[in-house]
């Protein structure tokens, strides 16, 4: 069954990954810290990307998108890159985190507003900064489920990392690292919790496997895989978020 939705998507789905942008993640991680200012705002930044990607395509709806996701950006640097959060002040990394990020809009612009546009690579691009926001929680404190979800994030960075740079050393060991911090994640969840995990698991394992072939940068079977993988992870945080009690968050 899973090997007939894998066939079915790489027949209808098109050139460009599926947008996990995964809001839940910032809400399960900032947890109880009453951090709800950033929280908010980095929830709104984040949906501003996803209808950027979505309508990175339309020569029409594009350019106004493109327009209200940097504006969005400007509010959130301004507010944040100089005034942290009090945990994020022992983060030596917390400015350049933010010259990254804006780095990457910078070519994400580029790669839409330019005489050729490549709307695959901002689509990219813009998947990137969402999972680099994550890391802007770095200093925050939180329990090791918490941390968890931030590394396995992470490890889906630096598999799409490896993808588009078609380094097989760093696809393979990027790909068991994510598998090993997939496991690791699940051992600690209840029977439901680890039940809502299990399509991760599996993709994760098929990751594994197709990262070892030799032949696993010809063509997209691997990228849709791993789209897949990254969406299925969104839909786990999701659920985790809407199954804990505003009393346990």
């Amino acid at each position: 069954m899973r090997h007939f939705i894998l066939i079915s998507c790489l027949i209808f789905f098109n050139t460009l990954a599926v947008v996990a942008c995964d809001v839940s993640l910032f809400a399960i991680i900032a947890g109880n810290s009453g951090n709800d200012v950033l929280l908010e705002s980095v929830s709104n930044l984040v949906s501003h990307a996803k209808a950027l990607a979505n309508k990175s395509q339309s020569k029409e709806e594009m350019p106004l998108h493109m327009q209200r996701f940097m504006v969005q950006w400007i509010e959130f640097n301004n507010r944040f890159r100089t005034n942290p959060p009090e945990w994020a002040k022992k983060d030596l990394e917390w400015s350049n985190k933010f010259n990254r990020l804006t780095e990457l809009i910078g070519t994400i612009r580029n790669d839409l507003v330019s005489i050729q546009p490549d709307q695959q690579k901002a689509h990219s691009n813009i998947m990137k900064f969402t999972r680099l926001l994550t890391g802007l929680y770095d200093s925050l404190p939180m329990d090791s489920r918490s941390r968890l979800l931030l590394d396995i994030t992470m490890d889906f960075d630096h598999i799409w990392d490896a993808w588009h740079d078609q380094d097989h050393k760093m696809l393979i060991e990027s790909t068991e690292k994510l598998a090993v911090s997939c496991q690791k994640l699940a051992e600690g969840l209840d029977d439901s919790a680890k039940k809502q995990l299990d399509d991760t698991l599996y993709r994760c394992e098929e990751l594994q496997k197709m990262a070892k072939k030799d032949g696993v940068f010809e063509g997209k079977s691997f990228e849709f895989m791993l789209s897949m993988a990254e969406n299925e992870f969104a839909k786990f945080n999701d659920a985790q978020k809407k199954s804990v009690s505003p009393t346990e968050k």
